[in-house]
């Protein structure tokens, strides 16, 4: 039987128009629900709601108000010095708990350590013991990724994994290819435990996201009970190949895409969808025809992190944040140490690191 995904317009944050769309997604899957839920957002940066970055508040609080209760929300975002009572207030998510009663609570308190085989590198991380106690509703933002090329609905369950491990696993995995493949052995750990996946596609971000990348509008909800197609469907709203989101290839290489029917509003392709610059890269890195010279010289294809001096305020978000220590306090970046794994980019809230070309890649990439 194909797995359902519903896609249903949305012009705007309006409640009213929010609350419709979410309960004809609901006639459309007709999911069955159970008390006690998890919701888990992207709350990646303590943005505010305008700004794209985090799973807008008004989703969380229809939900909060429409399913059996009581209702929790929790997400772990970087390890920063900012506390996460900061990042619900700053995201919305505290009035939203305010408003209907659903519950904050703390990812980062009991875990379980789980070990999984990544193409012949073991690697130990802890999951935080909510994502095991309680059902999971999965609500990711739609935007782009610069390790990822999207940020969707299995990238999202990497924030039930605590702050501070959730960095080092950068260090374990900084090959894009491998750290994607650990995204896709986390989705299959915890499949069982996601009962619902919807996306805020409302507003949405391309380029270089997933935190400083183009705003824009696009104005749909996207769900599902199957993250991967789900997410499938996501990328062919962006006018992109499965081939060209390197975790949905090797998911579908390695366990094969379900047949999927979509239900709802005849999605519209997002006119200029803007990939991140790494999408380039990727490209050339799986070109079959490449010998395995050209390939080592690919992987010098990358896309570094670069802070903007005259714009940065010196909070030291970068410094604290780099799995690698390769930021020092007077914010210089070693590139002998640097992963490019962008997390300084991701939680800069200034805008103060950019992402270019490295030396070779200027030379090479369009």
């Amino acid at each position: 039987m194909a797995e359902k995904v519903a896609i249903v317009k949305c012009a705007d944050y309006d409640k009213n128009k929010v609350k419709r769309a979410i309960e004809k997604i609901f006639e459309l899957l007709n999911p069955d629900f159970p008390s006690e839920i998890l919701l888990k957002p992207n709350m990646l940066s303590a943005r505010t709601p305008d700004q794209a970055v985090t799973t807008h508040p008004v989703i969380l609080e229809v939900l909060s108000e429409i399913l059996p209760r009581p209702v929790y929300i929790g997400d772990s975002p970087p390890n920063t010095q900012k506390t996460i009572e900061y990042y619900w207030e700053t995201c919305g998510y505290k009035e939203v708990a305010r408003k209907t009663d659903a519950q904050l609570i703390k990812l980062e308190g009991k875990s379980t350590v789980f070990n999984l085989n990544i193409s012949g590198r073991n690697v130990s991380f802890p999951v935080s013991d909510v994502a095991f106690s309680k059902p999971i509703f999965n609500l990711p933002k739609f935007k782009t990724h610069n390790i990822t090329i999207l940020t969707l609905a299995m990238k999202n369950l990497y924030g039930l994994i605590p702050s501070y491990p959730k960095g080092l696993l950068h260090t374990e995995f900084p090959e894009p290819e491998m750290f994607n493949r650990f995204i896709v052995e986390l989705y299959k750990l915890l499949e069982q435990k996601i009962i619902f996946n919807l996306v805020d596609a409302v507003e949405i971000m391309d380029g270089n996201g997933p935190a400083s990348g183009r705003k824009r509008h696009y104005g749909y909800l996207i769900a599902g009970k199957n993250a991967a197609c789900v997410d499938f469907v996501c990328t062919f709203c962006a006018g992109l190949k499965i081939g060209q989101v390197p975790f949905l290839r090797i998911y579908a290489d390695l366990y094969g895409m379900p047949d999927i029917e979509v239900v709802g509003d005849k999605p519209e392709i997002i006119k200029n969808f803007q990939a991140p610059s790494s999408s380039f890269v990727f490209k050339i890195q799986n070109i079959p025809v490449f010998s395995k010279a050209l390939k080592k010289i690919a992987d010098q294809l990358n896309i570094i992190p670069v802070i903007k001096h005259n714009e940065c305020v010196k909070c030291l978000e970068c410094y604290r944040i780099c799995p690698a220590k390769a930021i020092s306090k007077d914010l210089k970046i070693d590139r002998k140490k640097c992963i490019n794994c962008l997390c300084c980019f991701e939680v800069c809230t200034h805008r103060a690191i950019n992402v270019k070309k490295s030396f070779l890649a200027k030379f090479i990439l369009p």
